[in-house]
């Protein structure tokens, strides 16, 4: 008797596990999406990305399975940027400087000293001139999802603060992968070194480089105050974040999940825009707390830094594909 027991409870637990594997594959995901995330999970580009994936998990029913891979897991940004103009990967957080190279008229954004301020960025960014942008980047196979927001970036170094321009002279300094940033950097006397982000802080602890600039948030996350002493704001330049996907990947996808993805892309870009700008104002206060010497910069002294900026926009609209010169006047009269 007790044998038949044993048999029936196991015949009942393959019945059981039988019944649950199946309902499993009922319910598994339909398609799945990889993000690569180039910076740490606690930076708010990581965490918007988590946002992204449970928003959009829920909102397709499961129907669509999110995996964030952080830090750089998936490659340099250049290398999963590629991979996903390629089809070979799903989606991407990365600098827009990175796929300038596919989507030349990107390059504007990253004109230094641009941006009036950050309300006036995203203003224009969602707004008309942002998707001319758009349509460029769909024809190099991205489809945007969301500019998140960088921050406005300051120059750290290890040598010495940065109070006017002579400061700058021979300074080796990491710079965007984007010929407009090289020749401000060179204008005002520094020795612009381009490397990826996943290359930087081994690049700054081995001296390859004595300087680079950034936002406090991307600063404070990646540690660099390990390395670094001084912190400039010389507030020259905001690269946004480009978070897109591949258009063959998307448009294969139907028409309600298409909408799910739009609608959980939104709400995680809005939201990052948010903590990023929280981040920064906080980590700027963090960087100082533990060691780095922060620093402002009189204004006549950012005016010069200003001036010389002005002066490389000529050859730099020259980068900026055939009409890059009249989308460059748009994007300055909109800064006004």
């Amino acid at each position: 008797m007790k044998k038949r027991n044993r048999s029936a409870i196991f015949i009942g637990s393959i019945i059981t596990l039988i019944v649950l594997v199946f309902s499993m594959n009922l319910h598994a995901a339909e398609y799945k999406i990889r993000v690569a995330n180039p910076v740490a999970s606690d930076h708010s580009w990581g965490r918007a990305a988590v946002v992204f994936k449970e928003e959009l998990e829920k909102a397709s029913g499961g129907k669509i399975a999110v995996d964030v891979h952080h830090a750089g897991a998936l490659g340099k940004v250049r290398e999963a940027m590629e991979m996903v103009r390629m089809g070979t990967l799903e989606a991407s957080l990365g600098g827009v400087a990175h796929i300038q190279r596919n989507v030349s008229e990107l390059g504007i954004t990253v004109l230094p000293f641009l941006w009036k301020d950050l309300a006036r960025l995203f203003q224009v960014l969602d707004g008309p001139l942002g998707k001319e942008l758009d349509k460029r980047l769909l024809s190099a196979n991205f489809y945007n999802l969301g500019y998140f927001d960088n921050g406005f970036r300051h120059v750290s170094n290890s040598r010495k603060p940065i109070m006017a321009v002579e400061d700058m002279k021979g300074l080796k300094i990491r710079t965007l992968p984007t010929p407009v940033h090289i020749a401000y950097f060179k204008a005002i006397g520094a020795a612009p070194t381009p490397l990826d982000w996943t290359e930087l802080f081994e690049a700054l602890r081995t001296g390859v480089v004595d300087s680079q600039e950034n936002p406090p948030s991307m600063t404070y996350t990646a540690k660099f105050y390990e390395v670094q002493k001084f912190y400039s704001l010389t507030a020259h330049v905001n690269e946004v974040g480009a978070f897109v996907m591949s258009k063959t990947f998307y448009e294969k996808l139907p028409k309600d999940l298409q909408s799910a993805v739009n609608a959980a892309a939104r709400k995680a870009t809005v939201w990052q825009r948010v903590e990023n700008d929280k981040d920064n104002q906080k980590y700027l206060k963090e960087l100082e707390k533990a060691g780095m010497k922060v620093n402002a910069i009189p204004e006549a002294e950012l005016n010069k830094f200003r001036k010389i900026a002005l002066d490389v926009y000529p050859d730099a609209v020259k980068e900026f594909g055939k009409d890059g010169k009249e989308l460059t006047d748009r994007f300055v009269a909109a800064n006004k």
